[in-house]
Parts: C-alpha cells; sequence; structure tokens
C-alpha cells in the first residue's frame, strides 16, 4: 500500500497552504491566549499564511542549495523540524483538521506556552502529539484541491522576499529561488 502523506513534496504543499484563509477565527484566538505568532515578539510575519509560505520557499531554495529537487523533498520532513505551535494549529485548522483534534492541538499549544512563552522547543513536539504528519497529510488529501502553481508562486514569492528582508540569515537563499516563467501562449494566425 503507498503512504500518501509521504507523497505531499514541498511545492506541492505550499499550494495547499496558499489556499488557505489568512486570519481563520481559531488560529487568531489561540495566538491572543498565548501571545504567541503574529504581533508577538517582534515576528516578520503579518500572518500564519505569510509566516509558512516564505519559510516553505527557504525550505524550497535550500533543497536547491543542496542539489536536490525540491518536488523529491516530502513536506512531512519539514512539518517534523516546526517549532511553532500557532503556524502548525493554522495548517491544521486550514486544512479543515476536525475540531476534537484542534480541542487537543490547542491544549498542547496552551501547554507548550506554558513550558516556554515563545516559539521553539518544546512547541513542535508536544503539536506533533495531536497533529502527527499523517492527520495533516489526510486532512490536505480531502481539502479543496490547492490553488495554481502560478497563484502560489504569486502568494508565496512576497513572503520569502518580507522574510528575507528582515532576516539577514536567509538572504543568500534568494540565488535558489526559481519561479517558472509561464510559457508564452502561441498566437493563432488566420488563415
Amino acid at each position: 500500500m503507498i503512504n500518501q502523506s509521504a507523497l505531499i513534496n514541498l511545492p506541492e504543499f505550499r499550494s495547499y497552504v496558499a489556499s488557505f484563509p489568512e486570519n481563520p477565527p481559531r488560529t487568531i484566538a489561540l495566538e491572543q491566549k498565548i501571545e504567541i505568532g503574529t504581533g508577538f515578539h517582534g515576528k516578520w510575519y503579518r500572518s500564519q499564511r505569510e509566516h509558512m509560505l516564505g519559510w516553505l520557499l527557504v525550505q524550497e531554495c535550500r533543497e536547491r542549495k543542496n542539489g536536490k529537487d525540491p518536488h523529491d523533498a516530502s513536506a512531512q520532513g519539514m512539518w517534523s523540524r516546526l517549532k511553532c505551535s500557532p503556524l502548525m494549529f493554522w495548517v491544521a485548522e486550514g486544512a479543515q483538521v476536525l475540531g476534537g483534534v484542534l480541542d487537543e492541538a490547542e491544549r498542547a499549544a496552551s501547554a507548550a506556552s506554558a513550558i516556554r512563552p515563545t516559539d521553539g522547543d518544546p512547541h513542535g513536539k508536544m503539536m506533533r502529539g495531536p497533529l502527527p504528519w499523517s492527520v495533516i497529510a489526510k486532512a490536505l488529501r480531502s481539502s479543496p484541491r490547492p490553488v495554481s502553481p502560478e497563484q502560489t508562486d504569486a502568494e508565496a514569492v512576497p513572503a520569502f522576499e518580507r522574510l528575507i528582508s528582515k532576516n539577514a540569515s536567509y538572504r543568500s537563499l534568494r540565488n535558489w529561488l526559481v519561479i517558472p516563467t509561464p510559457a508564452p501562449v502561441e498566437e493563432r494566425t488566420s488563415a
């Protein structure tokens, strides 16, 4: 049997993420409750959507820098390294993970913020309890189709540019950003 979760690569995951609402209500409420995420601690992003889109392009650029194709990199590996409760919760909410699971994830985020009042360890590990990649992948596969690659790039590139403008350590990755140019439409001539 094919493991469906392993088949979601970084660019495909980015297309799903680009289709999610920018400020869903439960994510906003969670950020306000735990005081982590958008608007807290001088973060570069203005929404968790911008956060994830920028971060995914960083991951794709790192793959290219290391001589790999991002289409061959499973998003599961990236998910296993995340350490931001609101970001992970936002992905789950956007993917329409069931409400009971979101309730568990909210409790995990609250518990993690009691241990560390900023993102980082142990947030990712605690969030992956109720939100393992298999839950996210299943929800994604059940979600409406992701947006087109062109629309995804139109949403993600500004997020990436904002991230690298605010964080110098990622600027060198700009050299590895690849945005396909749409093929020209052949003009039809009348005979």
